[in-house]
């Protein structure tokens, strides 16, 4: 009996042992900055979270670390990414996307962005999607600054300052393929901090032509 008890011992703590280390042989990635960049090519930017320290700060956060990746589109980004990592890439605990202004700006970009993020199913549809004023790239960097608490700092200015709807990827992926205009919350960095300043309608089908931001002096709850 003792003998039995001892091997089921054993096996569960080779099993906690083997989720330590499934958990440090991988990225996570929390917050997707999209980005065009003028020679055409996407820049990805990620925020890592170290999920294996969070229990170390009581859930007052853990080390990131945010990294940029150029490629024609995603499959080509998280190749590149596979090639100088030896860290598996997990993008299934995504919190928050956000999309640059250069990307929004080029239909045809923004088109096949919108396409690949519908038909990868690991994206959580349930994320929070944000416009940026300029690049997305230098909010999600603001992440290191927070201690990989930044997507929990826009949850709360999400609830809080944005008087819209929440807009999650589900509501932009619906909104282009159904032909229906969604307005997303505008972001700009200020004093090292995300900052609200209004509203973005998102392009639609079709539409050629990106619309100006509506200042927040302007914006009106929907």
């Amino acid at each position: 009996m003792k003998k039995e008890i001892i091997a089921v011992f054993i096996l569960l703590a080779l099993s906690f042992v083997q989720k330590n280390v499934d958990i440090e042989d991988r990225n996570y990635a929390i917050i997707l900055g999209m980005d065009l960049k003028q020679s055409g090519q996407w820049q990805a930017t990620y925020s890592f979270a170290d999920l294996s320290k969070v229990a170390q700060t009581k859930g007052k956060g853990a080390e990131s670390v945010s990294l940029s990746i150029d490629g024609s589109n995603m499959e080509a980004i998280q190749k590149k990414y596979t090639t100088f990592q030896d860290k598996v890439f997990e993008y299934g605990h995504l919190k928050v996307l956000l999309i640059g202004r250069e990307m929004m700006k080029d239909p045809v970009q923004y088109e096949q962005l919108i396409k690949e993020l519908k038909k990868e199913n690991e994206y959580s549809r349930n994320m929070l999607v944000f416009c940026a004023e300029k690049d997305a790239s230098s909010i999600v960097k603001l992440d290191e600054k927070t201690t990989g608490l930044l997507a929990d700092s826009l949850k709360r200015l999400e609830e809080r300052q944005i008087l819209s709807k929440t807009v999650t990827l589900k509501t932009v992926l619906k909104g282009y393929l159904e032909g229906e205009q969604v307005k997303v919350p505008v972001l700009r960095v200020y004093r090292g901090n995300p900052q609200f300043i209004g509203y973005q309608e998102l392009p639609m089908k079709g539409q050629e032509k990106l619309m100006p931001i509506e200042e927040l002096k302007t914006a009106q709850k929907k």
